[in-house]
């Protein structure tokens, strides 16, 4: 029995399901575009509190890391930053599924759609270097909380 048991234990999980490198936290200016990651399933952006447009942050500051998978069916949703929302400010940037039209803010909150919740959110750890990586395998569950979730590690861009 142990023998199978160590056999099927995984060693070295790469890419989603493990730990993923992001860059490093200079990388990332406050506001920037989100920026896709398809080895981890996500999409990593620093949060600008400032952006107060209605697909904006919702006051969120920090680091996110968002699944890229719509909590409706599955589908990869993109960040399309020309999109606009109709019967909102009329600004563009909106993570948009193509499959049922679910929308997200920039913090990934759910704004219209079938989606039953907010986008996913991943764990974020920064090294003193400050190297990012992503845990892939601990997701929380989206929420309106999204935009609190973001990390202010030292270094990231002001």
């Amino acid at each position: 029995v142990g023998m199978l048991v160590d056999y099927l234990y995984p060693r070295g999980v790469r890419g989603f399901g493990g730990p993923v490198p992001a860059g490093k936290v200079t990388e990332y200016p406050k506001g920037g575009e989100p920026k896709h990651f398809l080895d981890g399933q996500f999409w990593l952006a620093n949060l600008d509190p400032a952006d107060k447009r209605a697909g904006g942050t919702g006051g969120g500051s920090g680091l996110i890391a968002l699944w890229h998978k719509c909590p409706h069916l599955g589908c990869t949703v993109p960040w399309r930053k020309e999109f606009v929302l109709e019967a909102t400010d009329g600004q563009p940037g909106w993570y948009r599924c193509p499959c049922h039209g679910s929308t997200y803010t920039k913090a990934g909150v759910r704004v219209f759609g079938p989606a039953p919740r907010s986008m996913d959110t991943m764990k974020i750890e920064v090294d003193g270097s400050g190297n990012i990586v992503v845990q892939t395998g601990i997701r929380t569950l989206g929420g309106a909380d999204n935009p609190q979730r973001g990390i202010k590690p030292p270094g990231l861009p002001a």
